[in-house]
């Protein structure tokens, strides 16, 4: 099963403009805390989300997905340090693909 995220370029530019600091340098400069996320989620037809995930950490920042059934985490990707491009899941044999694309 596979769905696209689209995001604007300015959003996917803020967000890896925030990949390349540190946790207090995007405190100062846009007052996110530790913990603060910006998610962006995909819907699949059987019931199932994943959200692709950036964390602001102490040190730096991260990103990550993690696939969902009514709010229960079925799995997560390993910290990555990108939030474009292809996350892949796979529960129970079933795999589920978020491309996150920048809209045209």
């Amino acid at each position: 099963m596979v769905q696209t995220i689209k995001i604007s370029r300015e959003e996917m530019n803020f967000i890896n403009n925030l990949l390349n600091l540190s946790g207090d340098e995007i405190y100062q400069k846009y007052g996110y805390k530790r913990d603060e996320t910006i998610i962006h989620t995909a819907k699949f037809s059987n019931g199932i989300e994943a959200d692709i995930k950036l964390v602001i950490c102490e040190e730096s920042p991260y990103t990550e997905g993690v696939l969902l059934h009514d709010g229960y985490e079925l799995t997560c990707t390993d910290p990555d340090d990108t939030y474009d491009g292809e996350w892949d899941f796979e529960v129970n044999g079933v795999k589920y693909i978020v491309l996150v694309e920048v809209e045209n």
